[in-house]
């Protein structure tokens, strides 16, 4: 995951304060915040510094949280669909790097924020992706969005769809991720998607 790591610091993908409005349980507007909901994002930081067992504590949290917001929130099927937790605890790291003293719980609220724009609105098909022995999966409107944003830069020449994976497809992303200097795999992986959704339209 070091291409990973290496990329974020190229984002310019700011994590906004938390300014997102919460249905409370109360007519004070207060609730009771359960496990890492109730953390600073400096201990946070510190369980991540460790990989102590809190660490595993924030990332089953953060994915629970993920899908009960799938749930709950209107016009939108998966707020996270093709960020693996891993990458969004890596952007969480980076929000609280900078804010240590605010809560885990708005920290994951900020990243919510920033990345509902490219969400998924409704369900998509699953597709396949094999090159070789890698193998992945991903959200049929995923790939398509991955494809069009490539051809919006010239990579694709013909229409694109989200249907099938080729060896055209797998030789567009290599050049796409030659040209940026990216781990050269040929697949719509988490780096390259990265790129792509969260740095080339910036």
């Amino acid at each position: 995951m070091k291409n990973i790591k290496i990329l974020l610091f190229t984002i310019n993908l700011t994590l906004l304060t938390l300014t997102t409005h919460v249905l409370a349980a109360d007519k004070d507007g207060k609730f009771a915040a359960k496990g890492a909901a109730r953390k600073s994002c400096a201990d946070f930081l510190t369980a991540t510094e460790h990989r102590s067992s809190d660490f595993l504590l924030y990332a089953g949290w953060l994915e629970g949280y993920l899908t009960s917001f799938n749930q709950v929130q209107a016009k939108n099927y998966d707020i996270s669909p093709w960020q693996t937790t891993e990458l969004l605890l890596m952007l969480l790291q980076k929000h609280c790097q900078s804010n240590p003293e605010i809560k885990y719980f708005d920290a994951a609220n900020a990243l919510i924020k920033s990345i509902f724009p490219i969400r998924l609105n409704e369900e998509s098909t699953i597709v396949k992706v094999q090159i070789g022995d890698a193998v992945g999966f991903h959200y049929e409107e995923i790939l398509l969005r991955a494809k069009q944003r490539l051809k919006a830069m010239g990579f694709y020449k013909d229409e694109v769809d989200g249907k099938h994976f080729t060896t055209i497809d797998s030789k567009v992303f290599l050049a796409y991720q030659k040209k940026l200097g990216l781990k050269e795999t040929g697949m719509p992986d988490q780096v390259t998607l990265a790129s792509l959704f969260l740095k080339a339209l910036n």
